[in-house]
């Protein structure tokens, strides 16, 4: 009789070593909030009656339809509201390993009825669970939480924080103060405490309670409004560090989604340069401004700054030492896609392991064991 042995489970290591892309930025769809309907409390319900669940919306918008209409799927007319299509016209397609689907509820942070958001967001956090990442291992999930009201958003990261399925916190980049302000740091300490990183994702400003999109007021159209969308993580950046966010909670990362990468060197230099005339307002400061960035947030790519001559994009990516800060996105499906099977070819032969590390060891740095867990 031959006895067969069992195949060796592999090790995280080994499994990491495999790994050819990690995508940090996938929307997912929600076809309709009725979806919800099953995870919510009946008082809820009369919102989804009235088609009312979404509240404030979006006025900005492209004059296309937004996204890859080429990747629609004719059954729901949608381009990510079914896991199996999306694992075909994506995962497979482009050989992405893992997906961390970012979706389209985190604006629930700007909705001024602050009740009825978190109560639609632990609806969508568990029917994500369910509908798209227990089901399919290629996927994880992205906590969605009412940046408006902390201690609910609190709660809902103890409640699901320890879920292996799910890999961040996420919020939108509109809000009504800074990230950095002691306002929000009761859900810092609960992600801090559950090890998840926080992402915030450009979106929604102008919008609800959130401020203008700009410093200066509101855009006039989608052409500027999406090339400003760096000033509102700029700011988020700056008030994370100068109100030492940070210190205050040692091993939180952040990260910083479809906002640009290039601004990131410029905030860590003039930060420095000012920081030694006005650290008395920082008293609580250890370090330079720039180290906390360097050690604490990274910047997904998409859609990463293309100039001219791709010497100079390399060159702004060795300022923010990408090896250890910047992490992959394709943004699928909305019209800017990025390739990942072309993305960043620009970087030279010689520098493959920059190229690693921007599509596989970052994520695996930021996201931590549970992005290789099994849900």
């Amino acid at each position: 009789m031959v006895v067969v042995a069992e195949p060796r489970p592999q090790t995280s290591t080994e499994r990491a070593a495999q790994l050819r892309c990690i995508d940090t930025d996938i929307h997912n769809d929600l076809a309709s909030y009725e979806e919800l309907r099953p995870y919510l409390a009946d008082e809820w319900h009369p919102w989804l009656d009235s088609d009312s669940a979404d509240g404030a919306r979006r006025y900005y918008a492209n004059m296309g339809s937004g996204r890859m209409d080429d990747a629609v799927r004719e059954e729901d007319d949608l381009c990510a509201g079914d896991p199996d299509w999306v694992i075909q016209q994506l995962m497979t397609r482009y050989r992405i390993d893992i997906g961390v689907l970012t979706g389209s509820a985190f604006p629930l942070g700007i909705q001024p009825n602050h009740r009825l958001a978190a109560a639609i967001a632990s609806a969508y956090n568990d029917w994500l669970l369910d509908t798209w990442v227990r089901p399919h291992p290629c996927f994880k999930g992205s906590l969605v939480v009412t940046a408006q009201a902390p201690e609910a958003a609190a709660r809902e990261i103890r409640r699901l924080g320890d879920d292996p399925g799910m890999v961040q916190v996420l919020m939108p980049s509109a809000a009504r103060i800074p990230y950095g302000q002691e306002f929000y740091w009761p859900m810092y300490a609960a992600a801090a405490e559950l090890d998840l990183p926080v992402a915030i994702h450009v979106g929604a400003e102008g919008v609800g309670i959130a401020n203008a999109p700009t410093s200066v007021g509101y855009p006039s159209t989608y052409l500027e409004y999406h090339t400003d969308h760096s000033l509102t993580m700029m700011a988020h950046c700056v008030s994370l560090v100068t109100n030492g966010a940070f210190e205050a909670f040692p091993s939180l990362k952040f990260a910083f989604i479809e906002g640009g990468v290039c601004w990131a060197p410029h905030v860590m230099w003039r930060l420095d340069r000012a920081y030694p005339r006005f650290k008395a307002e920082a008293p609580f400061l250890k370090r330079l401004p720039s180290e906390y960035i360097l050690d604490h947030c990274y910047f997904s790519t998409q859609p990463i700054e293309e100039p001219d001559d791709d010497e100079h994009l390399l060159r702004m990516l060795d300022m923010l030492q990408a090896e250890r800060t910047v992490i992959f996105a394709s943004d699928y499906p909305h019209w800017d896609f990025d390739n990942p099977l072309a993305a960043l070819n620009f970087i030279p032969r010689e520098r493959g392991e920059l190229k690693r590390r921007i599509f596989v060891d970052n994520a695996l740095a930021m996201y931590g064991p549970r992005l290789l867990a099994t849900s």
